[in-house]
C-alpha cells in the first residue's frame, strides 16, 4: 500500500516530489510472517536494509520505508520480528481499516486516495521533516479546491476525529505555514523547494480552515 510518500504519489498531482523516499504500508501480521522474505526481496532489487529499522537505501540514495498497519486500538507500537521491525501507527491503521480510503493502482497494489493522503500528512507527527508533511497536504488541498467530491471526502474523514485532535491538526498546519513564512530560505531536511510555493500553501491552509469551520457549524 503506497501511503504518505514524498518521492512517489499514487494519484495525479502537480505537487512536486522533492525528496526520494517511498513509504509503503503492509499489514502487521504479514510483516511478522514474511519479514525475512521481504528483506531478501528488496535486497534483490538493490535496496540495502538498514539494521534495526524498516528503511532500505537503494541506488542514488533512494529510500524505501516500510510501515505497518493493524489494530488501531493497540495504538502506536512496533511490530514485526527480529528480521524486520516496523512502526505501526494508530492513525494510519484506523484509516486503512476502511477500504474506501484507498484505490487500486494500474501497475498493481493500492495507494491512498488524495483525501486520505491529505489526512495522513496532516496527522503525521515527527520532529524531523515535520513541516514538510503538512505543506504537502496543504498543496494538495489547494490544487483540488474546486473538487467538491474530494472536499466531501476530506470532511468525512475529519468528522470521525474528536475536537481535540482537530484542534491539534489545525495548529500543526498553521505552524508549518508560519515556519515557511518567517524563513525565506526554509530549511526542512530536503523540503526547501516548497519555499517557492508559499502562496499555494497559504491557499491550502485557507481551504483547510474553511472545511474545519464547516464542521464546527
Amino acid at each position: 500500500m503506497l501511503v504518505g510518500s514524498s518521492g512517489l504519489f499514487g494519484f495525479e498531482t502537480r505537487v512536486p516530489a522533492l525528496t526520494e523516499d517511498i513509504d509503503v504500508a503492509a499489514p502487521e501480521d504479514t510483516v511478522a510472517r514474511h519479514g525475512r522474505e521481504i528483506v531478501e526481496a528488496l535486497q534483490a532489487q538493490g535496496f540495502e536494509h538498514q539494521p534495526g529499522t524498516a528503511s532500505f537505501v537503494g541506488p542514488e540514495n533512494a529510500v524505501f520505508d516500510l510501515l505497518g498497519h493493524g489494530d488501531a486500538e493497540e495504538g502506536d507500537h512496533t511490530g514485526g520480528t527480529d528480521a524486520l521491525r516496523v512502526m505501526v501507527f494508530e492513525d494510519l491503521s484506523r484509516l486503512l481499516a476502511t477500504p474506501q480510503t484507498t484505490m487500486e493502482l494500474p501497475s498493481g497494489g493500492r495507494a491512498l486516495r488524495p483525501a486520505s493522503f491529505v489526512i495522513v500528512k496532516l496527522l503525521t507527527e515527527r520532529a524531523h521533516k515535520g513541516a514538510k508533511d503538512k505543506l504537502q497536504a496543504l498543496l494538495v488541498l489547494a490544487e483540488r479546491g474546486e473538487d467538491e467530491a474530494f472536499e466531501a471526502e476530506v470532511r468525512g474523514l475529519l468528522t470521525a476525529m474528536d475536537p481535540e485532535r482537530l484542534a491539534d491538526l489545525r495548529a500543526a498546519a498553521q505552524a508549518a505555514v508560519f515556519s515557511l513564512q518567517k524563513d525565506p530560505t526554509f530549511s526542512d531536511a530536503g523540503a526547501e523547494g516548497y519555499a517557492s510555493m508559499r502562496h499555494q500553501v497559504e491557499v491550502g491552509l485557507e481551504r483547510l480552515s474553511a472545511i474545519l469551520e464547516r464542521l464546527d457549524a
